[in-house]
């Protein structure tokens, strides 16, 4: 028997994993109670080990300082907290990594007690529109917890793959408009025969979606509990997390229905509170041109006008809201499609991506067959440089711009400013513009030339985009070749390696529950 890969689609507010079965169909693994999504929640218990899934989420209104939700939204930084505080329990800082790792865990142990054997290999998706730094994090989250990462995936892409497979081989122009719990992803590709993917752009909002529409329905309940009972929800911890939960069950009830009531609490007595679909319709309104934007800004960096979209697929738990489908159709003028089963297509097309880079699909299956999809930069990459020189005249030079085909490999040579000059500073940036204000500082190496160096000498500079979208950048002596410096860039909030190898240990010898 071959050995067992796994897709994961890990969500800001439901993770999912799948595998690819013997007939060639990638299904969600369920658990042991029957679920197929397991809630992106982790409780830290004083006693015993964590707890993952919906008991976690729904411990979160009796002890809210011990459990964390939403922590997808600070991949590659030092917290996900928004008032940037560290998610601190007994003692221990969790990274958002960590917190990761322990629902990659809970989803290994779900594929591992399904097929009765060990499973370490997977594929893990993420947004298109993550940088280095989240890419880093997510791959960081899966060797912790215990899984040779194979590849990272964007989402739309996945969730492309699925459909494409299920539909039976439509091709054109496809717009994806996946929007999650927390990311927000547009990305248009090309899909030809035989399935081959050729994403032309992507664009979107890793700080947008279901979780943002929540706190939109939770600062209305507080509104009312404050009008009615003179009391703020956040006056009583219990009395806020109960609001958060029933927050989101409204949310998703009003896809369905034209209003919701759920009772609330406000100084100790019951509120009732009722939200229709024109409010929350409403409450979205400030937010729908900011979709507007992202949707023709990557049909426009895709060369298109929104006449040529042949499809537009709808992906995620919050696409299921009817102002966003009603958007899209009045932008691009076709009826949306939805994938499948929006809340697992992401996975199941991780799955089929991991059969892929495997080896393990039935060599004649149509997914054997389907070129690999090639993907784009989501952000471009540029190097510190002078246009004069004087050293305060400094911009960001551009050598792989967003939307280029990964994998990319770009050379430039660039010219020292000094007679005399013994080193040089490359600067690696992260960012479409000129102006360093409006870009992110990857990192920075020095770089010997061992002996002075006349002006105008030239330095050849390498900068590369795996398939992954990660980043490599080398500096060389542009007369001999000589190499000078590289940049591995190490973002400052990803978890660093002592850290990395104690989490590795502690999980590797609990029972994620």
């Amino acid at each position: 028997m071959s050995e067992r890969v796994v897709g994961i689609d890990l969500g800001t507010t439901n993770s999912v994993v799948a595998f690819v079965n013997d007939t060639g169909v990638a299904e969600a693994i369920p658990d042991e109670d029957g679920a197929r999504i397991t809630p992106s929640a982790v409780q830290l218990q004083a006693d015993g080990d964590p707890v993952v899934g919906a008991l976690a989420r729904q411990m979160a209104v009796v002890e809210p300082d011990r459990v964390a939700q939403a922590f997808k939204r600070g991949m590659g930084e030092r917290t996900f907290l928004p008032d940037e505080r560290a998610f601190t329990v007994d003692g221990k800082t969790w990274s958002p990594e960590e917190l990761s790792a322990v629902v990659l865990k809970k989803l290994r142990q779900v594929a591992e007690r399904h097929f009765g054997e060990s499973v370490t290999k997977a594929v893990i998706t993420v947004p298109a529109y993550f940088g280095d730094a989240e890419r880093k994090a997510t791959i960081a989250a899966g060797e912790i917890a215990g899984l040779d990462v194979l590849s990272i995936i964007n989402e739309p892409t996945a969730a492309a793959i699925a459909h494409g497979l299920d539909s039976g081989g439509e091709t054109g122009l496809v717009l994806v408009f996946d929007l999650g719990g927390g990311t927000l992803d547009v990305t248009v590709m090309e899909v030809s025969t035989g399935g081959a993917l050729n994403v032309r752009s992507t664009g979107g909002d890793h700080q947008f979606g279901g979780v943002d529409f929540d706190q939109m329905i939770l600062d209305r309940m507080d509104e009312t509990v404050r009008d009615e009972a003179g009391a703020a929800l956040s006056e009583n911890p219990y009395a806020l997390q109960d609001a958060k939960a029933k927050a989101e069950e409204i949310k998703k009830e009003l896809s369905t229905k034209a209003s919701s009531t759920r009772p609330l609490t406000g100084a100790g007595r019951p509120v009732m509170f009722t939200l229709t679909r024109g409010e929350f319709e409403q409450m979205l309104a400030d937010h729908l041109a900011e979709i507007d934007d992202h949707v023709l800004h990557a049909i426009e960096e895709a060369g298109l006008t929104p006449q040529q979209i042949d499809t537009v697929l709808m992906v995620g738990g919050s696409a299921r809201i009817p102002a966003f489908r009603e958007r899209l159709q009045k932008l691009v003028g076709k009826e949306p499609q939805f994938t499948r089963n929006l809340d697992e297509d992401v996975a199941r097309g991780a799955a089929l991506m991991a059969a892929k880079t495997s080896n393990t699909a039935d060599p004649r299956s149509q997914l054997a067959r389907m070129p690999a999809p090639v993907d784009v930069a989501s952000h471009g990459l540029g190097v510190t440089t002078s246009r004069s020189q004087n050293p305060v005249d400094l911009y960001n030079s551009l050598l792989i711009p967003a939307g280029t085909p990964v994998p990319a490999r770009q050379e430039e040579t660039f010219l020292t400013m000094h007679d005399g000059q013994r080193q040089l500073l490359l600067t690696l940036n992260e960012g479409d513009s000129d102006d360093l204000d409006l870009v992110q500082e990857l990192g920075e190496s020095v770089g010997d030339f061992r002996k002075p160096v006349g002006r105008n000498h030239p330095v050849r500079v390498v900068v590369e985009y795996t398939d992954q979208q990660l980043i490599r950048a080398s500096a060389f002596d542009g007369e001999t070749s000589e190499f000078l410096c590289n940049i591995e860039v190490k973002p400052e909030g990803v978890i660093d390696d002592e850290a990395k190898r104690q989490a590795m240990r502690y999980l590797s010898k609990i029972d994620v529950g």
